[in-house]
């Protein structure tokens, strides 16, 4: 196992993306600063270990929200009247640079069609009208019968996150408890890639939570155990992807760090 990369922002990690092609060790990521109320993407490549652009871009506010990766582009709805928890508009930038690209007023990303055509939907009254939309241009167009659905699609998986009321829970815990010699869990994320055993977990330390990333083989062997969060109220959402062989997590809500399994 290598440690990839680690990134640090001073704002705080909302939503990361990779790119969907297999081949690409891309990532967007989107940050939040409460004050002054701004957001901003940033774009790493874990294979070159480096951040390539950071980038807070005027056409998008603190209701601008990255919704996809795809073609090459980073895809944001934008919410115009903030009091109503709908998406408005659809902002195309670049993935290379992060310029703007082009806006869809009135209209929404439903999902990629081809290797050039994204399928959008705008509202007409309460109904939805679905077109083709030009991921390069924003130009749009009435939607084909079929596409050519024969582009590679990554693969990226999730933990399943375990809790005292379920079913593998104890049995998870327990396997926790034997490897790190005393830790008692009480939240558990999982992910597997063989011989790899992933979790993230919370254990409670003077009534905060505190959270920890664990690596083991099938075989018990420990691989990597670090510290993810201070001692926090509550429980955040899942803090690891897996994307082929690259595990990336996240560190107190502010450091995007990956590993490569081998």
């Amino acid at each position: 196992m290598q440690k990839v990369f680690s990134q640090r922002f001073s704002q705080n990690i909302w939503r990361i993306l990779p790119d969907p092609d297999p081949q690409s060790d891309l990532w967007v990521i989107e940050l939040r600063e409460s004050e002054p109320k701004q957001v901003s993407f940033a774009m790493v490549d874990t294979a070159q270990m480096k951040q390539l652009w950071h980038y807070s871009p005027p056409e998008a506010d603190w209701w601008s929200s990255l919704t996809a990766f795809s073609h090459n582009n980073i895809f944001l709805h934008n919410y115009r009247y903030p009091e109503v928890p709908e998406p408005t508009d659809l902002l195309a930038f670049s993935a290379v640079n992060g310029e703007f690209l082009w806006a869809l007023p009135g209209h929404l990303m439903v999902k990629p069609l081809d290797d050039k055509y994204i399928e959008v939907a705008g509202k007409s009254g309460e109904q939805f009208i679905y077109k083709a939309c030009n991921a390069d241009t924003g130009e749009t167009s009435a939607l084909k019968e079929s596409y050519t659905d024969d582009f590679e699609k990554v693969i990226l998986q999730e933990p399943v996150r375990y809790r005292k009321d379920s079913v593998y829970f104890e049995k998870l815990a327990t396997f926790i408890q034997d490897v790190t010699n005393g830790h008692i869990a009480v939240s558990i994320d999982y992910l597997e890639k063989r011989p790899y055993i992933m979790f993230s977990y919370y254990i409670y330390e003077q009534d905060k939570s505190v959270q920890y990333l664990l690596i083991v083989t099938d075989q018990k062997q420990l691989v990597l155990h670090e510290q993810l969060s201070e001692e926090r109220e509550g429980m955040g959402r899942s803090t690891m992807m897996l994307k082929a062989s690259t595990l990336v997590y996240l560190k107190n809500n502010n450091e995007f760090s990956s590993l490569t399994l081998s």
